[in-house]
């Protein structure tokens, strides 16, 4: 992992707003997957409107999606391998976008928009401190020093 990363670094601040962004974002987007999952006639709707959208293997898109959603937002809000499950997230609601909710203007894409952006935050700044990557992860850089470049001084 990055030395640099939020997963290490951050200031504790910032680690509790991701917390709570993570635990937020990630168990309402379980919510859609899990009723996706749960629901036969939920299900049926979101397999019929995939396998409209001219995607190879519309069956295994589907269910992947709903992997995203489901398995996807309860690991990001525990914050485990935070950046994998956000590139799977923002693939997801990158077709939600372009492939479903386009020719809705602004208020059909909003929600899918939002999930993408969290997603793209979460794959470039990763979880935080307080999160399981950060305890697997982050042992011990917090306290380290970052050496200088040059052991002379810089004006």
């Amino acid at each position: 992992m990055n030395e640099k990363s939020c997963d290490t670094r951050c200031p504790i601040s910032t680690s509790l707003g991701l917390l709570v962004l993570r635990v937020v974002a990630g168990l309402f987007l379980a919510t859609h997957g899990w009723a996706k999952f749960h629901d036969p006639s939920m299900k049926s709707q979101h397999f019929d409107m995939v396998s409209k959208m001219n995607l190879p293997a519309p069956t295994v898109l589907a269910w992947a999606a709903i992997v995203a959603e489901l398995v996807g937002g309860v690991l990001l809000a525990l914050g485990f391998l935070t950046r994998f499950w956000a590139l799977l997230i923002l693939c997801v609601m990158g077709v939600a976008v372009f492939k479903v909710h386009w020719k809705d203007g602004y208020k059909g894409m909003e929600m899918a928009a939002l999930y993408g952006g969290i997603a793209v935050a979460f794959l470039l700044g990763g979880a935080g401190r307080l999160s399981v990557d950060g305890l697997l992860f982050g042992r011990g850089k917090k306290n380290e020093e970052t050496p200088l470049e040059d052991s002379t001084e810089k004006f």
